[in-house]
């Protein structure tokens, strides 16, 4: 998979899967010709979350698809 996903999905949930393996779910941060950068999704365990790197790059090599989990502008809910 190669290209640009619309600025509209910046700041969105989006599902992540893998060309190998399973996947995450993660906000879109930024997207360009070499791959996309997520942030995991904050869950309720902070000392969990401690642990996890704030943002990701994935290649797109290693992505199979990307799925927008939430329309743009829609307000992210607690």
């Amino acid at each position: 998979m190669a290209g640009y996903l619309p600025k509209e999905w910046n700041g969105q949930r989006v599902a992540v899967r893998f060309a190998r393996g399973r996947g995450f779910d993660a906000r879109l941060v930024d997207n360009n010709a070499g791959g996309l950068t997520v942030e995991p999704i904050k869950e309720e365990d902070a000392e969990e979350e401690q642990e996890r790197p704030r943002s990701a790059f994935v290649p797109w090599a290693a992505v199979r698809y990307i799925q927008l989990l939430e329309e743009p502008g829609e307000a992210s809910g607690a």
